[in-house]
């Protein structure tokens, strides 16, 4: 309704607009595992981009993820707008993810399968692994 609206006032078709905004968005996420068993550290962007991983980035992964989450935890890390909160927030789901983020950033998730951080700590996080975090705008 509100993009509808939006579009008949506006003239800009906001879902074309937010498809453009994610789209360094990667297309495939491969498992830890696959990553520490491959020599090929690229993923493909929905733009056609071809991105790297850095052997360092998986090691520092593999050296906080728990035995359990190495099959499941997908790269990169996808981190989203929180439109839930009252107040601006960056979030993380899934199990796997929470688990590694909540250890690199030492704070504890609000829920087993969902960490919320605020911008200093989503800077950090980009500090640590500059290319195994990509931000995602969710409306």
């Amino acid at each position: 309704m509100y993009i509808i609206t939006f579009y008949a006032i506006t003239g800009v078709d906001v879902e074309h607009l937010l498809s453009d905004i994610n789209a360094h968005a990667p297309v495939q996420r491969r498992s830890l595992a696959e990553y520490l068993d491959s020599k090929d550290l690229t993923y493909k962007t929905r733009s056609g981009h071809t991105c790297e991983l850095t052997r360092e980035e998986i090691n520092k992964l593999n050296s906080v993820c728990e035995e359990r989450y190495k099959l499941s935890l997908r790269l990169p890390l996808i981190v989203t707008t929180d439109t839930v909160s009252s107040t601006p927030a960056w979030r993380s789901e899934g199990k796997a993810e929470v688990s590694v983020i909540s250890k690199l950033l030492s704070k504890t998730p609000a829920r087993d399968d969902l960490i919320l951080f605020y911008h200093p700590h989503l800077r950090e996080l980009q500090k640590m692994l500059p290319n195994c975090v990509v931000v995602l705008f969710v409306p």
